[in-house]
């Protein structure tokens, strides 16, 4: 109940208060312009006794010196000189209160004679709008119309135009304030426009004319009809010619190896564009035809000049804006250029250093494409900063609001995204494997096949595509199996328990030749044999094997097992709680 009160009070006090303030800022504008008026009337009352005064003296005095002649003549030009300068500020007071101000049209046919901007006693301007409006329209509607008869009339300080006797319209001294005439020749503006759209409208409006429009209409339409007609005709022509097209004929758009369109779409592309095309031309015509209707008769000219306005003013504010933005859009056009060859640059460069074609010192293969990727980001983000100013719309509120709420949005969605990304570029830097290496990551063994910004993908022995995010990796150590096989080779290392009755050489001798037994093992370096640990009951061995093939490892640990229960079982040696890894460990 009180938010219905209180709107019912809003609606009831609201439009109370902004008629009010409408009556004020009224007020406050006649105010004004009386204060223009009165001090303009004391100027020029002030500068015609000066000028009147140097002329009496002037005329007063016998056989005047020159140097007399030139002082009046001087102080009478400087009195001109400050009517023109108090003319001038006057002229700029009145056009600062013209845009407070809501100017109403008096109107016959719907043309615009002329504007009021001020009301006069008891009727505010938009009233006496509409009764001069009115009067000047019974002028027309009247059986014979005299220009002579439109007179203008003083009367106290107004001057009224009449028509035999009756009052048309008053002219008051803010009208020829507003006009920035005077009294006078503002009046007689008044009844030239009047007298002269009077009888032009008259004159269009006899029968002759009437009829000479009508047929002329009927000529717009045929010819809008034949237009149409002859439009659907060429258009129907092109569009069977198309279909009669042999598919072989028409050549399909490709990217490289990719087809981007085949002849069909290609087809049915230009039919469609045919037929969009007859649309639009018949909308033009029809828009043509209904101007040029339009604008015959008086009665709906104005329908003519509102059809324009629609159409020509957003074209010719367009066609300006263009013609206004083309410098810019040369700027932005230089700009994008230099940053695609400077890219191309970077591209080519990046590429010569991969194929080790170009060398930097300290700088490896590996980290060219990373590189580029990362000096291209920067090269973008140069480039939109200098573009930014030149953008259409850039300097207003909103796009700087959308620009603020897609860079909130981007930083609050991709916290992860930007971390893995930035977590790549590190690994990419840090080199602690490459594609092809067979890695640790976690509890997660396989080979390296894809490495990217956001993650790295790892294979395993079961054929297993593991997807590990970059920022995983960064925070957990990584073993890799593979960077120094090339040169020193993997060690895969085998443990097993064996009682303390066993020497400790003949244990050693059965590793070292159930390791040269295996497939993928090493004869140089030579296996060799730890003793790690003496138990209660056992010795813990430890049998360590050089191998160049990390991909195999898992299957040269197998083959490295059960060569090592052969030999054992040969000798007749039993072994004591036995440990067997499938996985090497590094650690």
């Amino acid at each position: 109940m009180k938010n219905l009160l209180f709107f019912v009070l809003f609606l009831f006090f609201f439009p109370a208060s902004f008629t009010t303030q409408k009556h004020n800022a009224q007020d406050t504008v006649l105010l004004e312009l009386k204060k223009i008026r009165e001090s303009n009337n004391l100027l020029r009352i002030k500068d015609s006794i000066r000028s009147a005064l140097l002329q009496e003296e002037l005329g007063s005095m016998h056989n005047p010196k020159s140097a007399e002649l030139k002082k009046y003549r001087s102080e009478l030009q400087h009195i001109r000189t400050e009517d023109s300068l108090r003319i001038a500020e006057q002229k700029k007071n009145i056009d600062a209160l013209r845009k407070k101000v809501q100017p109403y049209p008096v109107q016959l046919f719907h043309k615009t004679l002329f504007t009021i901007y001020s009301g006069l006693g008891p009727f505010s301007a938009q009233q006496r709008a509409g009764n001069a409006q009115e009067q000047i329209k019974k002028l027309y509607n009247d059986k014979l119309f005299f220009p002579d008869s439109l007179k203008i009339q003083p009367k106290y300080e107004y001057i009224n135009l009449t028509y035999n006797g009756r009052v048309v319209m008053s002219v008051s001294e803010e009208d020829a304030l507003w006009a920035n005439v005077s009294q006078d020749s503002l009046a007689a503006q008044y009844s030239k426009i009047i007298s002269t759209n009077i009888q032009e409208s008259r004159k269009s409006h006899e029968f002759e004319n009437t009829l000479q429009r009508w047929l002329l209409a009927f000529g717009i339409v045929i010819g809008f009809l034949l237009v149409t007609f002859l439009m659907r005709k060429i258009i129907s022509m092109f569009t069977r010619k198309i279909i009669k097209i042999n598919e072989n004929d028409i050549r399909s758009m490709h990217i490289r190896q990719y087809k981007l369109i085949s002849p069909r779409q290609i087809r049915v592309f230009l039919i469609r564009t045919l037929k969009w095309i007859h649309i639009a031309l018949y909308l033009f015509c029809l828009y043509i035809s209904l101007s040029l209707i339009f604008s015959i008769f008086p009665a709906t000219e104005h329908w003519a000049y509102r059809l324009l306005h629609w159409i020509w003013i957003p074209v010719k504010d367009m066609a300006i804006s263009l013609y206004h933005y083309f410098p810019n859009l040369l700027k932005m056009m230089v700009i994008l250029i230099l940053g695609r060859y400077v890219d191309k640059l970077l591209r080519f460069l990046s590429v010569e250093i991969e194929k080790g074609n170009l060398r930097i010192r300290n700088f490896y293969k590996e980290w060219a494409q990373p590189t580029y990727h990362i000096v291209r980001i920067c090269l973008i983000a140069f480039v939109i900063i200098m573009i930014f100013p030149y953008l259409p719309g850039s300097d207003t509120s909103a796009f700087r609001g959308i620009s603020v709420f897609f860079g909130v949005l981007l930083s609050l969605g991709s916290s992860t995204a930007i971390a893995n990304t930035i977590a790549g570029f590190i690994i990419t830097y840090m080199r602690p494997f490459k594609e092809g290496d067979w890695i640790k990551i976690s509890d997660v063994t396989g080979e390296v096949i894809e490495k990217s910004a956001l993650v790295t993908r790892l294979r395993t022995i079961n054929n297993e595509d593991i997807t590990v995010p970059n920022s995983m990796i960064l925070t957990n150590k990584t073993i890799n199996y593979s960077s120094s096989t090339p040169e020193k080779g993997l060690i895969i290392p085998i443990n097993i328990h064996v009682k303390f009755d066993v020497p400790f050489q003949k244990v050693n001798d059965l590793l070292i030749k159930a390791a040269l037994m295996t497939e993928g093992i090493l004869e140089t370096p030579a296996p060799y044999v730890l003793k790690n640990a003496i138990l209660e009951t056992n010795v813990f061995y430890q049998l360590n094997a050089f191998t160049y093939q990390p991909q195999r490892m898992y299957y040269i640990t197998s083959d490295l097992n059960q060569n090592i229960l052969k030999v054992f079982s040969e000798a007749g040696i039993d072994l004591v709680t036995p440990q067997y890894f499938s996985v090497p460990d590094q650690n």
